[in-house]
Parts: structure tokens; C-alpha cells; sequence
């Protein structure tokens, strides 16, 4: 099973609002980012340029110059992208989803690669959100991590395990 990481939305005017534990979730993607190029596993960074039109990665968000890059336009990160192509060129079968924000962009895409075919699996360690007028952001991470842990569709998964369980190979 090939395996690749995206990193959706680590974006600077993100965490300026006030993402909660915006250094933690960072460091944790920088971790399992330094893995996987270990392992020469692909890095896949998705940027929101509607949203947040400047468009700028996280100053703390390690990058290498072989990192592939998606511009994306909407929540869910494959629509209107090349993010499946990608993925169908490079035989990748299972991803592993960290980033911001949890409750727009990580559940829209856990969900549409989980109905794609893919098997997913949400780091709960390393996503997170604002606070909105009805959840604090901690909440909202917890019930994302929650209601996605045996998400199933017709043909993919989505799983959710801590970073410290996160394994690059298909023994997860």
C-alpha cells in the first residue's frame, strides 16, 4: 500500500486568527514530515487561495524543494485540483491528513477520500481550527477526531491515530 502525507492549509494568516495549538499541530506535522521523507514517502502541501489569498505557508512549516504542492480553491482538496491524478500517477492507496482547519477542509477531505477509494488516516494530534460561537476549538477537534475514528464509505476508511502511532508502512 503506497502511503502519502498531506499537510492541508498550514497557512500564516490562519494561525494569526488564532488556530489553537498552532505550534503543536506544526511541530507534529514537522515530525511526521521529516518521516516520510525519511522513508521517501511524498509530502503533498495544499494551500487555500480563495480563503486566505496570500496564500503563505507557515513560517514554522518545514518545506523541502521537492514537496508537491496543490493550489487549492475549496474545502475538499480535490475538487477542481490535480491531487487525484497525482495520487493515481504515484499508485498512492492510503494518506495520512493533517492540518488546518478541522471542521472545513480535514473533514471535507477525510470524507472525500475515504468515498474515493482511499484509505485515510486523520492524525488527531495534528489538526486543529478556530473557536466559533457554539465550540470552543479544542471541542471541535475532539468530535472531529470522534465521529471520523471508523468513518467508512462504500470504498475507503478513514481511521484516526496520534502522531506516536503514525507508521509509513502498511502495517497501521
Amino acid at each position: 500500500m503506497n502511503t502519502a502525507l498531506l499537510i492541508i492549509d498550514v497557512q500564516q494568516s490562519l494561525v494569526d486568527e488564532g488556530i489553537w495549538q498552532a505550534n503543536k499541530v506544526i511541530n507534529q506535522l514537522n515530525k511526521l514530515s521529516t518521516l516520510a521523507r525519511e522513508q521517501s514517502i511524498p509530502v503533498i502541501l495544499i494551500r487555500d487561495t480563495r480563503v486566505l489569498p496570500d496564500g503563505t505557508f507557515h513560517n514554522l512549516l518545514k518545506q523541502e524543494n521537492h514537496d508537491i504542492e496543490i493550489i487549492k480553491s475549496f474545502c475538499d482538496s480535490f475538487m477542481q485540483t490535480n491531487l487525484e491524478e497525482i495520487l493515481k500517477n504515484n499508485n498512492i492507496t492510503r494518506l495520512i491528513i493533517g492540518g488546518l482547519q478541522s471542521d472545513f477542509c480535514i473533514d471535507t477531505t477525510c470524507r472525500e477520500a475515504a468515498k474515493m477509494g482511499y484509505d485515510v488516516v486523520l492524525v488527531s494530534d495534528a489538526h486543529s481550527t478556530l473557536n466559533h460561537e457554539h465550540l470552543n476549538a479544542e471541542q471541535i477537534v475532539a468530535h472531529h477526531n470522534r465521529i471520523l475514528r471508523n468513518f467508512d464509505s462504500a470504498n475507503g476508511k478513514v481511521r484516526v491515530l496520534k502522531s506516536s502511532n503514525i507508521a509509513f508502512s502498511p502495517n497501521y
